[in-house]
């Protein structure tokens, strides 16, 4: 039986697989914070702006591997599976009500950075 948590911590991976931009804009709370190797991001538009057009160059495939639920905590563990080779995630997801309110990614992001063009590469140089 799927929580609200579960479903919302899920959905988040689902939604980077489709670049269900809707979706994403209802799931997190407007004053989402998202903290990962390439820093901290305040805000689910100023995120969304930033994030979307480096994921549309990394994000390839995404599978979910597990998912652990703990009242409106969830960690996901997933593979973004890529032509250059798989980087393995760990999501730590805070739900508060019905949206995601904050989420911890852990990474290698030096493979992230080799994925994306040299440009984008040079801009995320310093994570």
């Amino acid at each position: 039986m799927s929580t609200g948590t579960e479903a919302l911590a899920r959905g988040w991976i689902e939604a980077w697989k489709t670049f269900d931009m809707a979706w994403l804009r209802r799931a997190l709370a407007p004053d989402f914070v998202h903290v990962s190797p390439l820093g901290r991001v305040e805000g689910r538009d100023t995120y969304l702006e930033l994030v979307e057009p480096m994921a549309r160059k990394s994000v390839s495939e995404l599978e979910v591997l597990e998912t652990v639920v703990s009242g409106d905590r969830a960690v996901v563990r997933f593979e973004n599976r890529t032509p250059r080779g798989v980087v393995e995630s760990c999501d730590w997801v805070r739900v508060e009500g019905d949206t995601i309110r904050e989420i911890r990614s852990f990474y290698d992001p030096t493979r992230i950075r080799e994925i994306l063009p040299p440009d984008d590469q040079e801009r995320y140089g310093d994570a």
